[in-house]
Order: C-alpha cells, then structure tokens, then sequence
C-alpha cells in the first residue's frame, strides 16, 4: 500500500511569502545558523537557505511494514533550483527512501518495526537545502501462505498465531490444504486452476475454512509477505520428485512477486511408523532425517528464489534427544498434537520474526512447562543449526522432586481433545519405543513411565455430541476431554474376540502396591453392543473385568452409574521390574467386536 502526501497549494501560494517576510524582518524562528532556518508546519516542513527553499508534503511520517509513504517535495528560491535529491535513511533496517523517477516526490517504505530518519538534500551555490524527517515503522500483520498437506496443518494452524501474538506481531495465516499432496499435484491443480483445496485461514486467531477453492484465489487473497512450498512426506527426501519445483515457483513468483517463498523442511517418522513410503528409507529415522535434510538443502541451493528454509525436521529431531524421545507422533507420521505441533510453530515462528523463541511466554496449558523449554530449545537449534542435529543435554530427564508417588496419577487416551494439566495426554495407538514420563496430580514429575506395547488398532476421537460435563466415578472427575475419545482394539463382528492392546506402566516401587481404576465410555452406542474386558499382569495376573461400554444419547448420560462404565483393580503389584501391563480385548458380541479404554487412574494402594 503506498499514500501519497502532497503540498497543499495555499500554503505554497501565502504561506512561503509569509516565511520569507518573517526571516527579512528577523523574527525568533527557530535557528539553524544565521542562514538557515527550519519552519514546520501542522503538516509541511519547510527548509529556508540564503534565499532558496525545500517543502516536504510532511513533517514526519508514520508507516506501515511493508507499506509505503510518498512525499511530495518541491524547491525553489532565488535560484533556479532544479529537484535533484539526495536521500538517506539513517536506519535502513528499519525504513529505507528513494527518489520518484519524476524527481518530485520521494518514497520511504517501512521494513521493521521501530523508529529512525530520513534526511532529503538538495545542492546550491551555498549551502545544501537539508530536510529531516522522523519516520516511525509500526508492524503490519505478517501474512503467510502455506501451500501443504497435513504437514503443513500440523506446523501452522496450531499454536503459530498465539507465538506471534505473545511476542506482538499480528498474524494472517492461510494454508491451501489436500492431504498427502506432492509438488507434481500442486503444480498440475496451478496449470488448471483446479478447485481441489480447502483453504483455511487465521485472522485474529480465528480459524475459518473454505472448501473447493483454487490456488489462484488462495494467491490473491491477501497480499502475502511469505508463501512457503513443501514435498509430500514420503518424498521429501527424495530431490528426484522435485522436478516441477521451479515451474511452480515461477507461477508463484509470476502472481505474487514481493513475497518471499520459503521451503517447509518436513520431518522424519518414528521409528515404529507403518507408513507405506517408510521403507524407501529402509524404515530408518535417521536415513530419512538426512535425505530429508540434503533433499531441502540442494532445493535451496538449486532455486534461489526460495529465501528461507524453516528447519521443522531438525527442531522435531532435536527434541528427540530429549526425555520424552521418539514420541513427536501421533500416528507415526503426524506430529503429537501438543508438544510435537507446538515445536514446528516455534520453529516458524523464530524463522519468520527473527525473535528468539526461547522464553516466549506463549504455550498452551495442556503442555508441561518442562516440555515447553524442550520444544522451543529444539526449535532454536534447529534455526541456528538447521541441517545437523543438536543433543539437547540439558534435557535428558525431567525434574523430579521425590521418587515416591505421593499423589495420583491421571492419563488420558486419545488423540482430538485433550485434557488439561494435571492430565498426562497419550495420544497416539502406534506402538512406541519410547516411555512417557508421566506427571502427578499436583503437576510433579514421577519416575512412573507409561508406553503403549503393541495390539491396538485404531483411535476413538468422539462423535461430537457429548454431553460436555465431567463424569465423576470413584473419587475421580473425569472431564470431557478425558472420556470423549480413546484408544481402540477392533476386529469384525461374528469373527471372535479381538486383541489384547497392551499398555506398560513402568518403573513403579516393587515393594509397593497400587490401585488402577480403568474408564470406558463409548457415547452415541447401545450399551450392550460393545464390552471392553481388561486384565493387569504384573508380579500375577489379575482376573479379567469387563465393561459394557455405550451410553446412547444425553438422557442416558444423565441417568447412567458411572460406577459401570469403571474397571477397578486393587492392590495391584509390579513384577520385577516394575512393571504392570494393562491388557485391553474386545469381545464380539454379535453387534461389534471393539474394545477401548478413555482413561485410566493410578494411586498407590493404603
């Protein structure tokens, strides 16, 4: 955007006789020296020499980032003066100005937020006519463009505007949306103007999508400061695929030639992932990171219209050499929806501010502060080391203030809603390598990890239609978040039981006993067409306890004993290791074979 200011032709007509008078009969003005005086009006500055004189159209200016202002500027005087400026910014980083090519005006834009000046001189036959004038940049919102996947989803639509806006910036995010699209799909839906996108938007923190919309509109919705480009996952390691990269930065380059293109560097899957395009890595994390990595790199090398890499795949590695380890999935592929997502906004944040993530008083409440400093540690080092992997030393376990377990323990299963502190979130069924540690009721860190085995199928993220209140059963308050969704072990009806799903809760006391109280809700289903049956196996195995899971509308929810839908064990020991595995089966009832478990209660036993 660029405004226009420009001498009001009355003040040139009046006004400039009457500055020449009131220098002639020697007026208190104020003085430059004894032949130059400065006169600022309401708008215009005027710069008066032996006889010659500058008008700027104003006397300060206030702009905009990435906007423009334009002056207008005349001379004159007992000279023939003739407009030739000379014009300096005494920041540059901040506001930079340049002369029309008409001579008759000068444009300042603004670059960063903050405050300099810019001087405008014009030569005499003895002293130059110099003009000063204070220019103060305010942040314009940052509008960035991400043409992705759910990759993209996973980096941007979560937690990004909320960094920013802690840190004082205001910004516009889009993100033209097809899950798992590659460069080549990009590029054809580019040539065809294909409406084959569903374009999500954050304005003031709002989310607001729009189904079958074209990359052309996407393009000219806003005038964008930043569009980034990104390979589907399982290619993104391999710099073959990236044949129609300069074709599509070209047209992008074409519609939208002042915002700069970025190259989204994706990440490597867990270990465990099942994803199909894993073994082209030999199912390796660590040969896929670096194909990754050497992948983006030569694209940046190869394309310099690409002016920043955003180095999520090295922040999620790094936070991998934390406590929490190999545990940034939810699905072996996607990012965890707390932590995992939350490192890849800090990561963009940082590359798109310039700011040290570090100490960004943002995080959501869901996220342990232990964990925040690993994610926004990760994402720094990933910023200033974005082709290598940091070790994040400081963080190979958490702070524990007593190895004994002095309040319960509470873990939520699912992977949509998640519950808030002093809830410990699992979110993924995928097998991990990794042990969570896991936080008491009164938000302290345990030496109690929890790591899902093997056996469980699928997620449960609700229907949309429970009821929003707590179930309370057993001294517990469950809330929504908690009972809502779920881990799953599913198989077909008439085909027998299915599972088990197992769950290892490790490095409890041997020499203590403990309670676990198990919840199953399964809303908008007939009570009786689903039973979940579980068992511990710890120092014995305990007898198996089934739950008839449904609760079939709001009415029922309001009438139910909740002590039905709990499976309770008592004085429950570890084996030798300190282990307890909670097994998880679905019985066929003819209806559905499908077990589940929501959440599940720790405590040690009296």
């Amino acid at each position: 955007m660029i405004k226009h200011f420009r001498i009001k032709n009355n003040f040139l007509l009046s006004g400039l006789f009457f500055l020449v008078t009131l220098f002639s009969v020697g007026s208190s003005l104020v003085s430059c020296s004894d032949s130059e005086k400065i006169v600022t009006q309401t708008e215009e500055k005027i710069v008066y020499v032996d006889g010659n004189w500058m008008v700027v159209a104003s006397k300060e200016v206030t702009v905009m980032t990435g906007e423009s202002v334009t002056l207008n500027v005349s001379v004159g005087g007992e000279e023939e003066l003739k407009p030739e400026y000379i014009c300096t910014s005494k920041d540059a980083n901040i506001a930079t100005v340049a002369v029309s090519e008409d001579n008759n005006s000068i444009i300042i834009t603004g670059v960063a937020d903050g405050s300099t000046a810019i001087s405008i001189e014009c030569p005499t036959n003895t002293k130059p006519l110099v003009a000063t004038i204070p220019v103060t940049v305010k942040q314009n919102a940052i509008r960035i463009l991400a043409i992705g996947n759910s990759f993209s989803q996973d980096a941007v639509e979560q937690y990004l505007y909320e960094l920013a806006e802690a840190a004082g910036y205001e910004l516009i995010i889009g993100n033209m949306y097809i899950g798992g699209c590659d460069l080549d799909k990009h590029w054809a839906n580019f040539q065809s103007d294909a409406a084959a996108y569903e374009y999500r938007k954050i304005v003031k923190g709002e989310k607001v999508g729009k189904t079958g919309y074209k990359l052309s509109q996407g393009l000219a919705d806003e005038n964008w400061d930043y569009i980034s480009l990104q390979q589907a996952s399982g290619k993104s390691g391999k710099y073959e695929t990236y044949t129609v990269l300069a074709d599509l930065i070209a047209g992008i380059k074409e519609r939208c030639p002042k915002a700069k293109l970025l190259w989204h560097q994706t990440w490597a899957y867990a270990s465990s992932s099942t994803h199909e395009s894993f073994p082209d890595y030999d199912s390796n994390q660590m040969t896929m990171y670096s194909s990754i990595v050497t992948a983006a790199r030569q694209a940046m090398t190869d394309h310099t219209d690409l002016s920043l890499l955003i180095p999520s795949g090295t922040a999620i590695q790094n936070g991998r050499t934390s406590f929490l380890g190999d545990a940034f999935n939810r699905d072996g592929y996607h990012l965890e929806v707390t932590y995992g997502r939350y490192t890849a906004a800090c990561t963009w944040f940082e590359m798109i501010t310039g700011q040290n993530v570090v100490g960004n008083p943002y995080a959501p409440e869901t996220i342990d502060p232990q964990v925040v400093k690993i994610a926004q540690n990760a994402a720094h080092y990933a910023v200033q080391k974005p082709d290598e992997v940091t070790d994040l030393v400081d963080f190979k376990q958490p702070e524990i203030s007593d190895t004994d377990l002095k309040a319960p323990i509470y873990i939520d299963f699912g992977p949509t809603s998640l519950s808030a502190t002093p809830w410990n979130n699992i979110t993924s069924h995928q097998e991990s390598s990794t042990t969570s540690w896991i936080k008491d009721a009164e938000n302290n860190y345990t030496n109690i990890g929890v790591r899902v085995l093997d056996g469980f199928t699928a997620t449960h993220a609700g229907v949309g239609s429970e009821p929003a209140s707590p179930v309370t059963v057993d001294g517990v308050e469950f809330p929504l978040t908690a009972w809502k969704d779920g881990l799953l072990v599913k198989g077909e009806k008439n085909q027998g039981d299915v599972g088990p799903g197992r769950i290892e809760i490790s490095q409890l006391d041997v020499a203590r006993k403990y309670n676990f109280t198990i919840l199953a809700i399964r809303f908008n289903g007939s009570k009786d067409a689903r039973i979940s049956s579980y068992k511990l196996v710890g120092k014995t195995e305990s007898a198996v306890k089934e739950v008839k899971t449904g609760i079939k509308d709001a009415a029922s929810f309001a009438a139910a004993n909740f002590e039905e839908y709990i499976a309770k064990f008592e004085n429950v020991e570890p084996d030798s290791e300190g282990k307890v595995i909670v097994e998880v089966k679905g019985i066929d009832t003819g209806s559905a074979a499908e077990g589940h478990i929501n959440a599940l209660c720790i405590s040690l036993a009296k």
